[in-house]
């Protein structure tokens, strides 16, 4: 069947917006065949943001471009919509059919253009599988991973410092966090763990402050018994989030980590009793654990020290900050001091970073003396060791215990 000239001249355009920003015209990329300036694009970028609104000449460059004056606004913008024009190669199409139209004294997107943008394409399948997410939760699913598979990042992400951006990003950005939970709880019915394994990943390295993401994640892991990777992750994200915003595991994380640490296979033999106590376990150093760990090997010690009468000692060191050093080269100075805690102390020594600044160390069989001759020693060895003082010690033995 024969097609009309005006059916022949319809192009499609293909917009990208998610993640970096490119306009498919019949195929061919026009952002990077255009030698066009950013201002041109900035336009374009508003507009098509802004494609259900009109606008004047001069509101247009208020809101645009609302750090600079311009002596005749209406001749600048003309300007710059005739070098857009050019960058769409839309210098010799009908007034109609240009992607922006000035129609009494406004301008305005072009309704009629045959486009197909992802935004709107992800927000659809989002709202079609809310639609679904109850009665028929299979096609749900289908319906957001295929919204998420078109999120590859913030919208028009190289609009840093356009203030009009911000709003709608945050738009986008909400709806795509809510689309990875939803999607996440359906797989987790089908248990589809290397599906959320891979969903996770990709949604951490968009937004690594969203907990949800992590927890979903390590959980994922763990069903694949994979602990040691969960355990891993466990260290990296909450040591990312107290140096980064000094907050402590939230209680759902502490809850999950408890789960990993129940997670063992059972033990069948002797042999298994061995390689499931000794696997991985190469002590060269003294014991660093966390906090929670140095808490129960406290009352450990203590119970012992209950029953046979032998003396233990625990201390505390303080690190203050020192004048003039930045936050990267305080945190270099914490690390190489916990290294260095780990090489001098014994094997059989026992040591945790409580905090920012100090570090907690118990010593079995050895009293309050002896233990303060001991870190005086090990700190007088460390370089930069101004402002690292011991802080506290207690000495306890079987008479005289009390929580430290």
């Amino acid at each position: 069947m024969m097609t009309s000239p005006v059916e022949q001249h319809n192009p499609v355009f293909i917009i990208q917006t998610l993640g970096k920003f490119d306009i498919l015209k019949d195929g061919s990329s026009l952002v990077s065949s255009s030698a066009g300036s950013k201002k041109i694009w900035e336009l374009y970028k508003f507009m098509l943001t802004h494609r259900d609104r009109v606008f004047t000449p001069e509101s247009l460059m208020d809101q645009l471009w609302v750090s600079e004056s311009y002596s005749d606004p209406r001749s600048t913008l003309r300007r710059q919509m005739h070098r857009l024009r050019q960058s769409l190669l839309e210098e010799n199409e009908k007034d109609n059919a240009k992607t922006l139209l000035f129609t009494n004294g406004y301008y305005k997107w072009n309704d009629q253009l045959n486009i197909d943008i992802d935004i709107e394409n992800f927000e659809q399948l989002i709202k079609e599988g809310d639609a679904k997410k109850n009665s028929t939760p299979q096609f749900a699913l289908n319906d957001y991973l295929e919204a998420l598979s078109l999120y590859d990042g913030d919208y028009l992400p190289d609009c840093i410092d356009q203030h009009w951006v911000f709003s709608i990003r945050n738009h986008y950005r909400r709806l795509y966090l809510k689309t990875v939970v939803s999607a996440t709880e359906l797989l987790k019915i089908e248990r589809r763990y290397d599906d959320i394994i891979t969903l996770c990943q990709k949604a951490i390295n968009i937004d690594i402050y969203e907990e949800a993401f992590h927890l979903n994640l390590m959980e994922a892991l763990m069903h694949k018994n994979q602990q040691k990777q969960a355990l891993e992750h466990y260290e990296y994200i909450t040591g990312f989030y107290y140096h980064e915003m000094g907050l402590k595991p939230s209680v759902e994380m502490r809850t999950l980590y408890k789960r990993l640490l129940q997670t063992n296979e059972p033990i069948q033999s002797q042999d298994s009793l061995v390689e499931a106590l000794e696997h991985d376990l190469i002590i060269e150093n003294a014991f660093y654990c966390e906090p929670d760990t140095f808490k129960s090997i406290y009352e450990l010690e203590r119970r012992r020290s209950q029953r046979s009468g032998n003396t233990f000692s625990v201390g505390v060191i303080n690190a203050t900050p020192i004048r003039g050093y930045s936050q990267s080269q305080e945190d270099l100075r914490i690390s190489h001091l916990k290294q260095h805690l780990m090489e001098k102390l014994r094997k059989g020594d026992t040591f945790s970073q409580w905090n920012e600044s100090q570090f907690m160390v118990l010593l079995p069989g050895v009293d309050s003396v002896l233990m303060k001759r001991v870190l005086t020693r090990i700190l007088d060895t460390f370089p930069k060791n101004e402002a690292i003082v011991i802080h506290q010690i207690k000495e306890l033995h079987s008479d005289a215990l009390k929580a430290f």
